[in-house]
């Protein structure tokens, strides 16, 4: 059985969004286990591609902010951190952003973003409860940069944290929501997909992310 496949060939609607949509919706379980609000959330996510463009989005529409997202630029060939410590536009950045995911750095700058290394996207004092979509891996020396004041990492790729690592955030109290939690939006959408492939139905994107949500 295929799944992600398009929606006119089968495909589910809401696959496009729902790996993305997942990542916040485990966020979102683990501030209320916490007592937290999501208005509270200064979110900074590694990486811009499609999980991190509907992670920011949805972050945004339950009333957190995303303050920092690293990606990697084709034409330079390394990472960028755009900072805005009032909140990030998600569709402006979208707006900027070539078929590459390269975020253009110039309209960014006129648009009052700041531009620093792809590194300071996890080091600097302005995250709070956090939702990290990393890409590459948060070792036992990287993991040093991280600021004390992330309360939750959310895995939003595969194996982004090594057990030494995991030791050091547990030691500082750190609620780190595992990749096969995290990203499960995806695979729990796909399940849709095959069901409505295997009794010849289809069914609204409201099921997609009802199933995503459902403890």
């Amino acid at each position: 059985m295929i799944t992600g496949k398009p929606v006119e060939v089968g495909g589910s609607l809401g696959r496009t969004e729902a790996t993305g949509y997942g990542v916040v919706y485990t966020v979102r379980e683990a501030l209320a286990r916490k007592n937290v609000k999501f208005e509270s959330v200064r979110a900074s996510i590694q990486g811009f591609g499609n999980v991190a463009q509907y992670a920011a989005k949805l972050i945004i529409e339950l009333g957190g902010k995303v303050v920092a997202v690293a990606c990697w630029d084709n034409d330079d060939r390394k990472a960028y951190t755009y900072a805005k410590p009032d909140g990030i536009d998600a569709d402006f950045l979208l707006s900027i952003t070539d078929r590459f995911g390269t975020i253009d750095k110039e309209k960014a700058v006129k648009a009052g973003y700041k531009i620093e290394d792809g590194d300071a996207w996890d080091r600097e004092g302005r995250r709070g409860p956090d939702s990290g979509g990393d890409r590459e891996p948060v070792t036992g020396e990287t993991v040093k940069r991280i600021h004390r004041n992330v309360k939750i990492i959310a895995e939003g790729a595969n194996g982004p944290t090594t057990p030494e690592a995991d030791a050091v955030l547990k030691e500082r109290g750190v609620y780190v929501i595992p990749d096969f939690l995290a990203n499960a939006g995806g695979v729990t959408c796909s399940y849709f997909e095959q069901v409505q492939c295997n009794t010849t139905s289809s069914g609204p994107r409201s099921r997609c992310f009802s199933g995503s949500t459902r403890r």
